[in-house]
C-alpha cells in the first residue's frame, strides 16, 4: 500500500488546496485546465512543484517524467480526461465521482441526474480503475438535490464538496489508514456528455419534464426552443397549471398575470429567465414582447 507523503495530483485547484490544507504536499500537479475556483490561491503554494497542463498522458516522455517523481498514490479530482493505463500502473489511485455509482457513470452525471428527476445523488471516492468509473468505492456520501437547482449550481456544489472528501481519504491512505472498499452493485447507467443539439425543448412533454431539461442544461449551454421566428434559450422557469389555456396546442406561448408561459403536453411552463437573440430577459420582460 502507499507509503506516506508521495501523492501525485490530477485535477482542479480545489482538490489540491484541500490536500495542502491537510498537510499533504503533492510531488507534482497535473492540471486539468487553467483557472477555476481556487486557482489564484493555489499557484503560490505549488510554485516550486513540477506541474503540467493537460499533457498527453499517453506520451512515454510524460509518463517517464511522472514516474521519476516516484508517486505512491495518484489523486484525481475532476480531471477532465481518462487517465491511461501506463499512468495507472505508476501507483494506486483515488478518484471522486459525483454520482451514486454505478448510477451515472461517465463525464456528465449531474446533467442526467437532474434530467431523470433524481431526488438525490452521491459523492463516491473510489479506487481508480481501467474501466470508466468502475473502481471499488471507499466512501459514499448521499447529497440531496435542492428543489429547482440548476445543473451548474449542483455541479459546483458537488465539486467543492468532492474536493474535501477526496482529500480526506487521500490523507488517510497516505498515513496508512485505508478505508475498506466496496464493489459497485446494481444497475449501471451512463452519463455521456450531452449534445447541445439534443437540448431542444419538446413542448409535447409534461411541464415537469420540460423543467428537468431546463434545469439540467443551465446555465450552459441552456435548453432552447423556437417561438415564432426567434430562437429562445431558456435558463430558468417553473411548471405551472395551464388553467383556461389548456385549449392551446403544445408549444403555444401565452401571457397570464403579466408572466410568460408556454403550453406543454401536460400543464404549462412559466418562463423566468431566457435569452432572445443576444438579449437576456426576465419572464415579465418577455411577456411584454408577446402582447
Amino acid at each position: 500500500m502507499a507509503e506516506p507523503g508521495r501523492a501525485l495530483y490530477f485535477g482542479d485547484p480545489r482538490g489540491a488546496l484541500a490536500l495542502l490544507d491537510r498537510g499533504v504536499t503533492p510531488v507534482g500537479v497535473v492540471h486539468g485546465r487553467r483557472g477555476g475556483p481556487g486557482w489564484q490561491r493555489l499557484l503560490p503554494r505549488i510554485a516550486e512543484l513540477p506541474r503540467w497542463h493537460t499533457p498527453n498522458l499517453n506520451d512515454p516522455a510524460v509518463v517517464a517524467a511522472l514516474a521519476a517523481l516516484r508517486p505512491t498514490l495518484l489523486v484525481a479530482c475532476f480531471y477532465p480526461r481518462r487517465i491511461p493505463q501506463p499512468v495507472l500502473d505508476l501507483a494506486p489511485g483515488l478518484n471522486v465521482h459525483p454520482s451514486d455509482l454505478p448510477r451515472w457513470r461517465g463525464p456528465d452525471p449531474v446533467h442526467w441526474a437532474l434530467r431523470a428527476g433524481d431526488a438525490d445523488t452521491a459523492l463516491c471516492v473510489q479506487w481508480l480503475a481501467a474501466g470508466l468509473d468502475e473502481g471499488d468505492v471507499l466512501t459514499r456520501e448521499r447529497v440531496a438535490i435542492e428543489p429547482h437547482e440548476s445543473g451548474g449550481h449542483l455541479a459546483d456544489r458537488l465539486e467543492a464538496l468532492g474536493a474535501e472528501r477526496i482529500a480526506d481519504v487521500a490523507a488517510r491512505v497516505l498515513s496508512g489508514e485505508v478505508p475498506p472498499a466496496t464493489p459497485q452493485t446494481g444497475e449501471v447507467t451512463w452519463a455521456p456528455l450531452a449534445d447541445p443539439d439534443d437540448l431542444e425543448i419538446d413542448w409535447t412533454r409534461p411541464a415537469a419534464e420540460v423543467d428537468r431539461l431546463v434545469r439540467a442544461s443551465a446555465p450552459d449551454p441552456g435548453a432552447f426552443t423556437g417561438i415564432g421566428d426567434e430562437l429562445v434559450v431558456v435558463f430558468a422557469g417553473r411548471p405551472a397549471d395551464a388553467g383556461a389555456f389548456e385549449v392551446l396546442p403544445p408549444g403555444t406561448p401565452f401571457v397570464r398575470g403579466g408572466e410568460a408561459f408556454v403550453r406543454c403536453g401536460e400543464g404549462a411552463y412559466k418562463l423566468t429567465r431566457l435569452q432572445l437573440g443576444r438579449r437576456r430577459l426576465g419572464g415579465r420582460d418577455f411577456a411584454r414582447l408577446l402582447v
